[in-house]
């Protein structure tokens, strides 16, 4: 019974695994078909951007005539001089300006006696001075350009190095005079600039065996002060040209002293100076406004270029009394390099008239706060004193001569336009 049993159960064993077939191998789960990768989109290419115009702005000033009233105006307690406050009601126009210059008719000799008319001597602080008012570069060849001698010369030249001022006209030594032939270039906002300086003579002091360190253009700069050194000025002109800058800037000395108005003298030069490649030709010396213009120029090749020229900008500081010696003006010339062509060309110019302040001139011994001497911005005085503002010092009689010198500065000048076409 127990075999049948046996044999039974595994009877129904073999039926069951028959009726249940062998377990199936698990198949894998399908894999999806990998999609094929995206394209890496090409940028577009961003545009070149136009390249910008580069602009320079220049204030031009003035002869500072350093008679011994504005040392006596700058003398501070501790002995000391501090000229500055002199300048503060137009400081703004030298300071904001990428490049200021002026002309300095006197001497840094290093100790006193501080000496005015005939041979200039001033205290060293005048030069920091007037970097502390904003003037980059200053003019040194004038008729006092000697009024210290040669060693005043070079001391004088060491004092504006030290102050950190750029300077021209005058020279140390001959290798300094040959070195661009006396040039002065400045690149200023990718704008380059050549800067001369000339005057026309010494007051009578010769400057026999240092020829080189004064700019002289005249060869009887002691007698005549006729027969100009056309050589010496065309090698100069010529070696401005080689220098490739920009703009060509010339600073003279010249002229007739108390005429508002320019001679034969001062227009042919000025001629000549422009035929020469300059673009700005600054003019000084006679004491009183000239006029000045912004003038169409023939470059000979069948273009043309706009200059600039002022015959005198007048004393920016002095204490003469003499009618309109205490008008002057600085200029603010707009200088415009296309990034295309490469020309450089004006495209602004303004001038801004100024009085050389003395208060007792008006009845005034003083202001409030004690000063007697300022260069004022005769606009901006008459606006203020037509708001409610008189300064301090502004009387009825006193803005009356605003008026008046704002009329002659305005009147002697002239008004400035652009030429109606100008092609580099």
């Amino acid at each position: 019974m127990r075999r049948f049993t046996a044999i039974f159960l595994i009877m129904c064993a073999l039926l069951t695994l028959a009726a249940c077939g062998a377990p199936a191998a698990e198949l894998p789960e399908p894999v999806a078909a990998s999609a094929a990768p995206a394209p890496t989109p090409t940028p577009a290419p961003e545009p070149t951007p136009e390249p910008e115009p580069q602009t320079v702005t220049l204030t031009l000033a003035g002869d500072l005539v350093m008679h011994t009233p504005l040392n006596s105006e700058a003398l501070q307690p501790d002995g000391s001089y501090d000229y500055a406050p002199i300048f503060e009601d137009v400081a703004h126009y030298v300071s904001e300006a990428d490049y200021a210059l002026c002309c300095l008719e006197a001497a840094m000799t290093g100790e006193p006696p501080w000496t005015g008319y005939p041979m200039f001597h001033v205290p060293d602080d005048l030069a920091y001075s007037l970097r502390d008012v904003g003037f980059d570069l200053i003019n040194m060849a004038s008729n006092h350009a000697v009024d210290g001698f040669k060693p005043g010369i070079d001391h004088t030249l060491d004092v504006l190095d030290a102050a950190g001022l750029d300077h021209v006209g005058t020279y140390r030594t001959e290798a300094e005079r040959e070195e661009n032939n006396g040039i002065v270039v400045k690149e200023i906002n990718g704008v380059s600039i050549a800067f001369l300086n000339f005057t026309y003579g010494t007051n009578g002091i010769p400057i026999d065996g240092f020829e080189y360190a004064v700019n002289v253009y005249n060869h009887d700069y002691m007698t005549t002060l006729v027969d100009v050194n056309y050589d010496m000025l065309d090698a100069d002109m010529a070696a401005a040209r080689a220098l490739g800058t920009d703009i060509i800037a010339v600073s003279v000395h010249w002229g007739a002293e108390y005429m508002t108005s320019a001679n034969v003298y001062q227009s042919e030069l000025a001629d000549y100076f422009f035929e020469q490649g300059a673009d700005l030709v600054i003019g000084g010396h006679p004491h009183v406004p000239q006029p000045m213009e912004l003038r169409e120029i023939d470059n000979g090749d069948g273009t043309t270029r706009t200059g600039f020229l002022c015959y005198c900008l007048g004393n920016l500081l002095s204490c003469q009394t003499r009618p309109n010696t205490n008008l002057s003006a600085m200029v603010q010339l707009e200088l415009t390099k296309d990034p295309l062509s490469g020309e450089t060309e004006i495209t602004g110019c303004e001038y801004i008239p100024m009085l050389m302040v003395n208060l007792p001139n008006y009845g005034i011994s003083s202001s409030p706060e004690g000063w007697q001497r300022r260069l004022w911005d005769i606009r901006a005085a008459i606006a203020d004193y037509e708001s409610g503002d008189n300064r301090g010092v502004i009387t009825p009689y006193f803005y009356n001569c605003l008026v008046q010198a704002l009329a002659d500065c305005e009147s002697i000048f002239g008004t400035l336009e652009m030429p109606e076409e100008s092609e580099n």
